[in-house]
């Protein structure tokens, strides 16, 4: 397959839908798939900086259908080739690449043809902006901040309109919770409305429980969430917490559900 890399300001990875896919059917990478009604993407995950390819990342694909986001991963091969079957028909999905906390710009795909024969480029970037994604979605406005979400709850239903992104994305933009970065400890996630909270000595955190399973690691775990596998999730307050999960609530908590698969 033919590489085409572009020098571009900012970015510095690129997903190549390659053009030599045209020369080739739909069989002949979606072996036992129905061209009737699934379609098929391929190309290659290239660094133009380093003018060479990107092995081990991930290729999404979500789209809404039925009222409910779906999603198919497939990983870049030791070439930086990725094959991506089973993608429905005549539908617009969004594409992103992810390479470990790096996510790219989410791009719409429309999935008229069997298999993809033109270029598309998917730009990675260390700290995605997804302001504009999520300002519009605002429960409650979303004032001048580009913060999204007000409600101490969002439900699977309330992220059908937005493109795929991790729920550390998300969170970041909630208007009850705020980031921060702590010497010797990392970033810590704490409620908006409370002051600061110490305990031995070290910054603590809200409480962080995935399908009701405490995660020690809450920053890396919503990182590694994507919001199409988010069935609901719950912003507690220290006394929600504390009631429902004792004195590790005593900071806050968020709570969340995810799908079956």
């Amino acid at each position: 397959m033919r590489h085409l890399l572009l020098r571009l300001p900012g970015p510095v990875l690129f997903l190549v839908i390659a053009n030599s896919a045209a020369a080739q059917s739909f069989a002949d990478f979606c072996p036992g798939g129905d061209e009737a009604t699934q379609a098929a993407v391929v190309g290659y995950l290239t660094d133009p900086e380093a003018q060479t390819v990107v092995p081990g990342a991930t290729v999404a694909a979500s789209w809404v259908q039925d009222n409910a986001r779906q999603r198919i991963e497939v990983q870049t091969n030791l070439e930086g080739l990725y094959i991506m079957c089973g993608l429905p028909k005549d539908m617009e999905v969004s594409l992103r690449a992810l390479l470990g906390d790096r996510r790219g710009e989410a791009v719409a795909y429309g999935t008229a043809a069997a298999l993809a024969q033109q270029d598309l480029f998917i730009s990675l970037t260390g700290e995605p902006d997804v302001r504009e994604e999520v300002g519009s979605l605002a429960g409650g406005g979303s004032g001048g901040s580009g913060r999204a979400f007000s409600s101490e709850i969002i439900r699977a239903d309330d992220l059908l309109d937005l493109p795929e992104m991790s729920v550390y994305d998300l969170l970041r933009r909630h208007q009850l919770l705020r980031f921060e970065r702590v010497s010797g400890v990392g970033e810590v996630i704490l409620l908006m409305a409370a002051t600061s909270s110490a305990r031995a000595g070290s910054m603590q955190s809200v409480q962080l429980r995935i399908n009701e399973r405490r995660e020690p690691d809450a920053i890396g775990a919503i990182r590694d969430l994507s919001i199409d596998d988010i069935s609901r999730i719950e912003i507690l307050t220290r006394t929600e917490a504390s009631a429902r999960y004792g004195g590790d609530g005593f900071v806050g908590a968020i709570a969340i559900t995810t799908r079956d698969r």
